[in-house]
């Protein structure tokens, strides 16, 4: 698994002036360079609560991404309002590694990390012994797959 997926919920405050107008939210993700992996999606926007204008979308990203969120909201006059958050990965894959579960498949002499959810496959690890033998037994080396 070269490159595995992590969920993340990210939300915008853009306040009760711009409430209720779920369909009129969007967002982008934008990495470092300022190239959009995601432009202007609206699936799966739903606001916080009613009449907050606080919205939200659950993002499957790569956990090697780092960069930024772009939200932008059309008023109800034609306005575009933008907000913008950072898009931290780091810390969740740490979560996801230090809390879900992992396991060591004895036929293929791999170590397994999951999420969280114990379900979601974060990623594998080929395990050797010193000599860089494939092993389960005194494994001394764990390389990524």
């Amino acid at each position: 698994m070269a490159d595995a997926q992590v969920k993340l919920v990210k939300t915008v405050n853009f306040g009760k002036g711009l409430a209720d107008l779920p369909a009129s939210v969007h967002f982008s993700l934008y990495n470092t360079l300022g190239v959009a992996s995601i432009f202007r999606s609206s699936g799966s926007i739903y606001q916080i609560g009613t009449g907050t204008g606080i919205y939200g979308s659950e993002v499957s990203l790569s956990q090697n991404f780092s960069g930024s969120i772009l939200w932008e909201v059309t008023a109800s006059n034609g306005n575009i309002v933008f907000a913008s958050d950072e898009v931290e990965i780091d810390s969740r894959v740490t979560r996801h590694f230090t809390v879900g579960k992992w396991k060591i498949d004895k036929s293929t002499k791999e170590m397994i990390f999951y999420q969280e959810d114990n379900t979601t496959e974060m990623g594998r690890f080929d395990l050797a012994d010193d000599k860089g033998t494939a092993s389960t037994d005194q494994v001394f080396i764990r390389t990524r797959k």
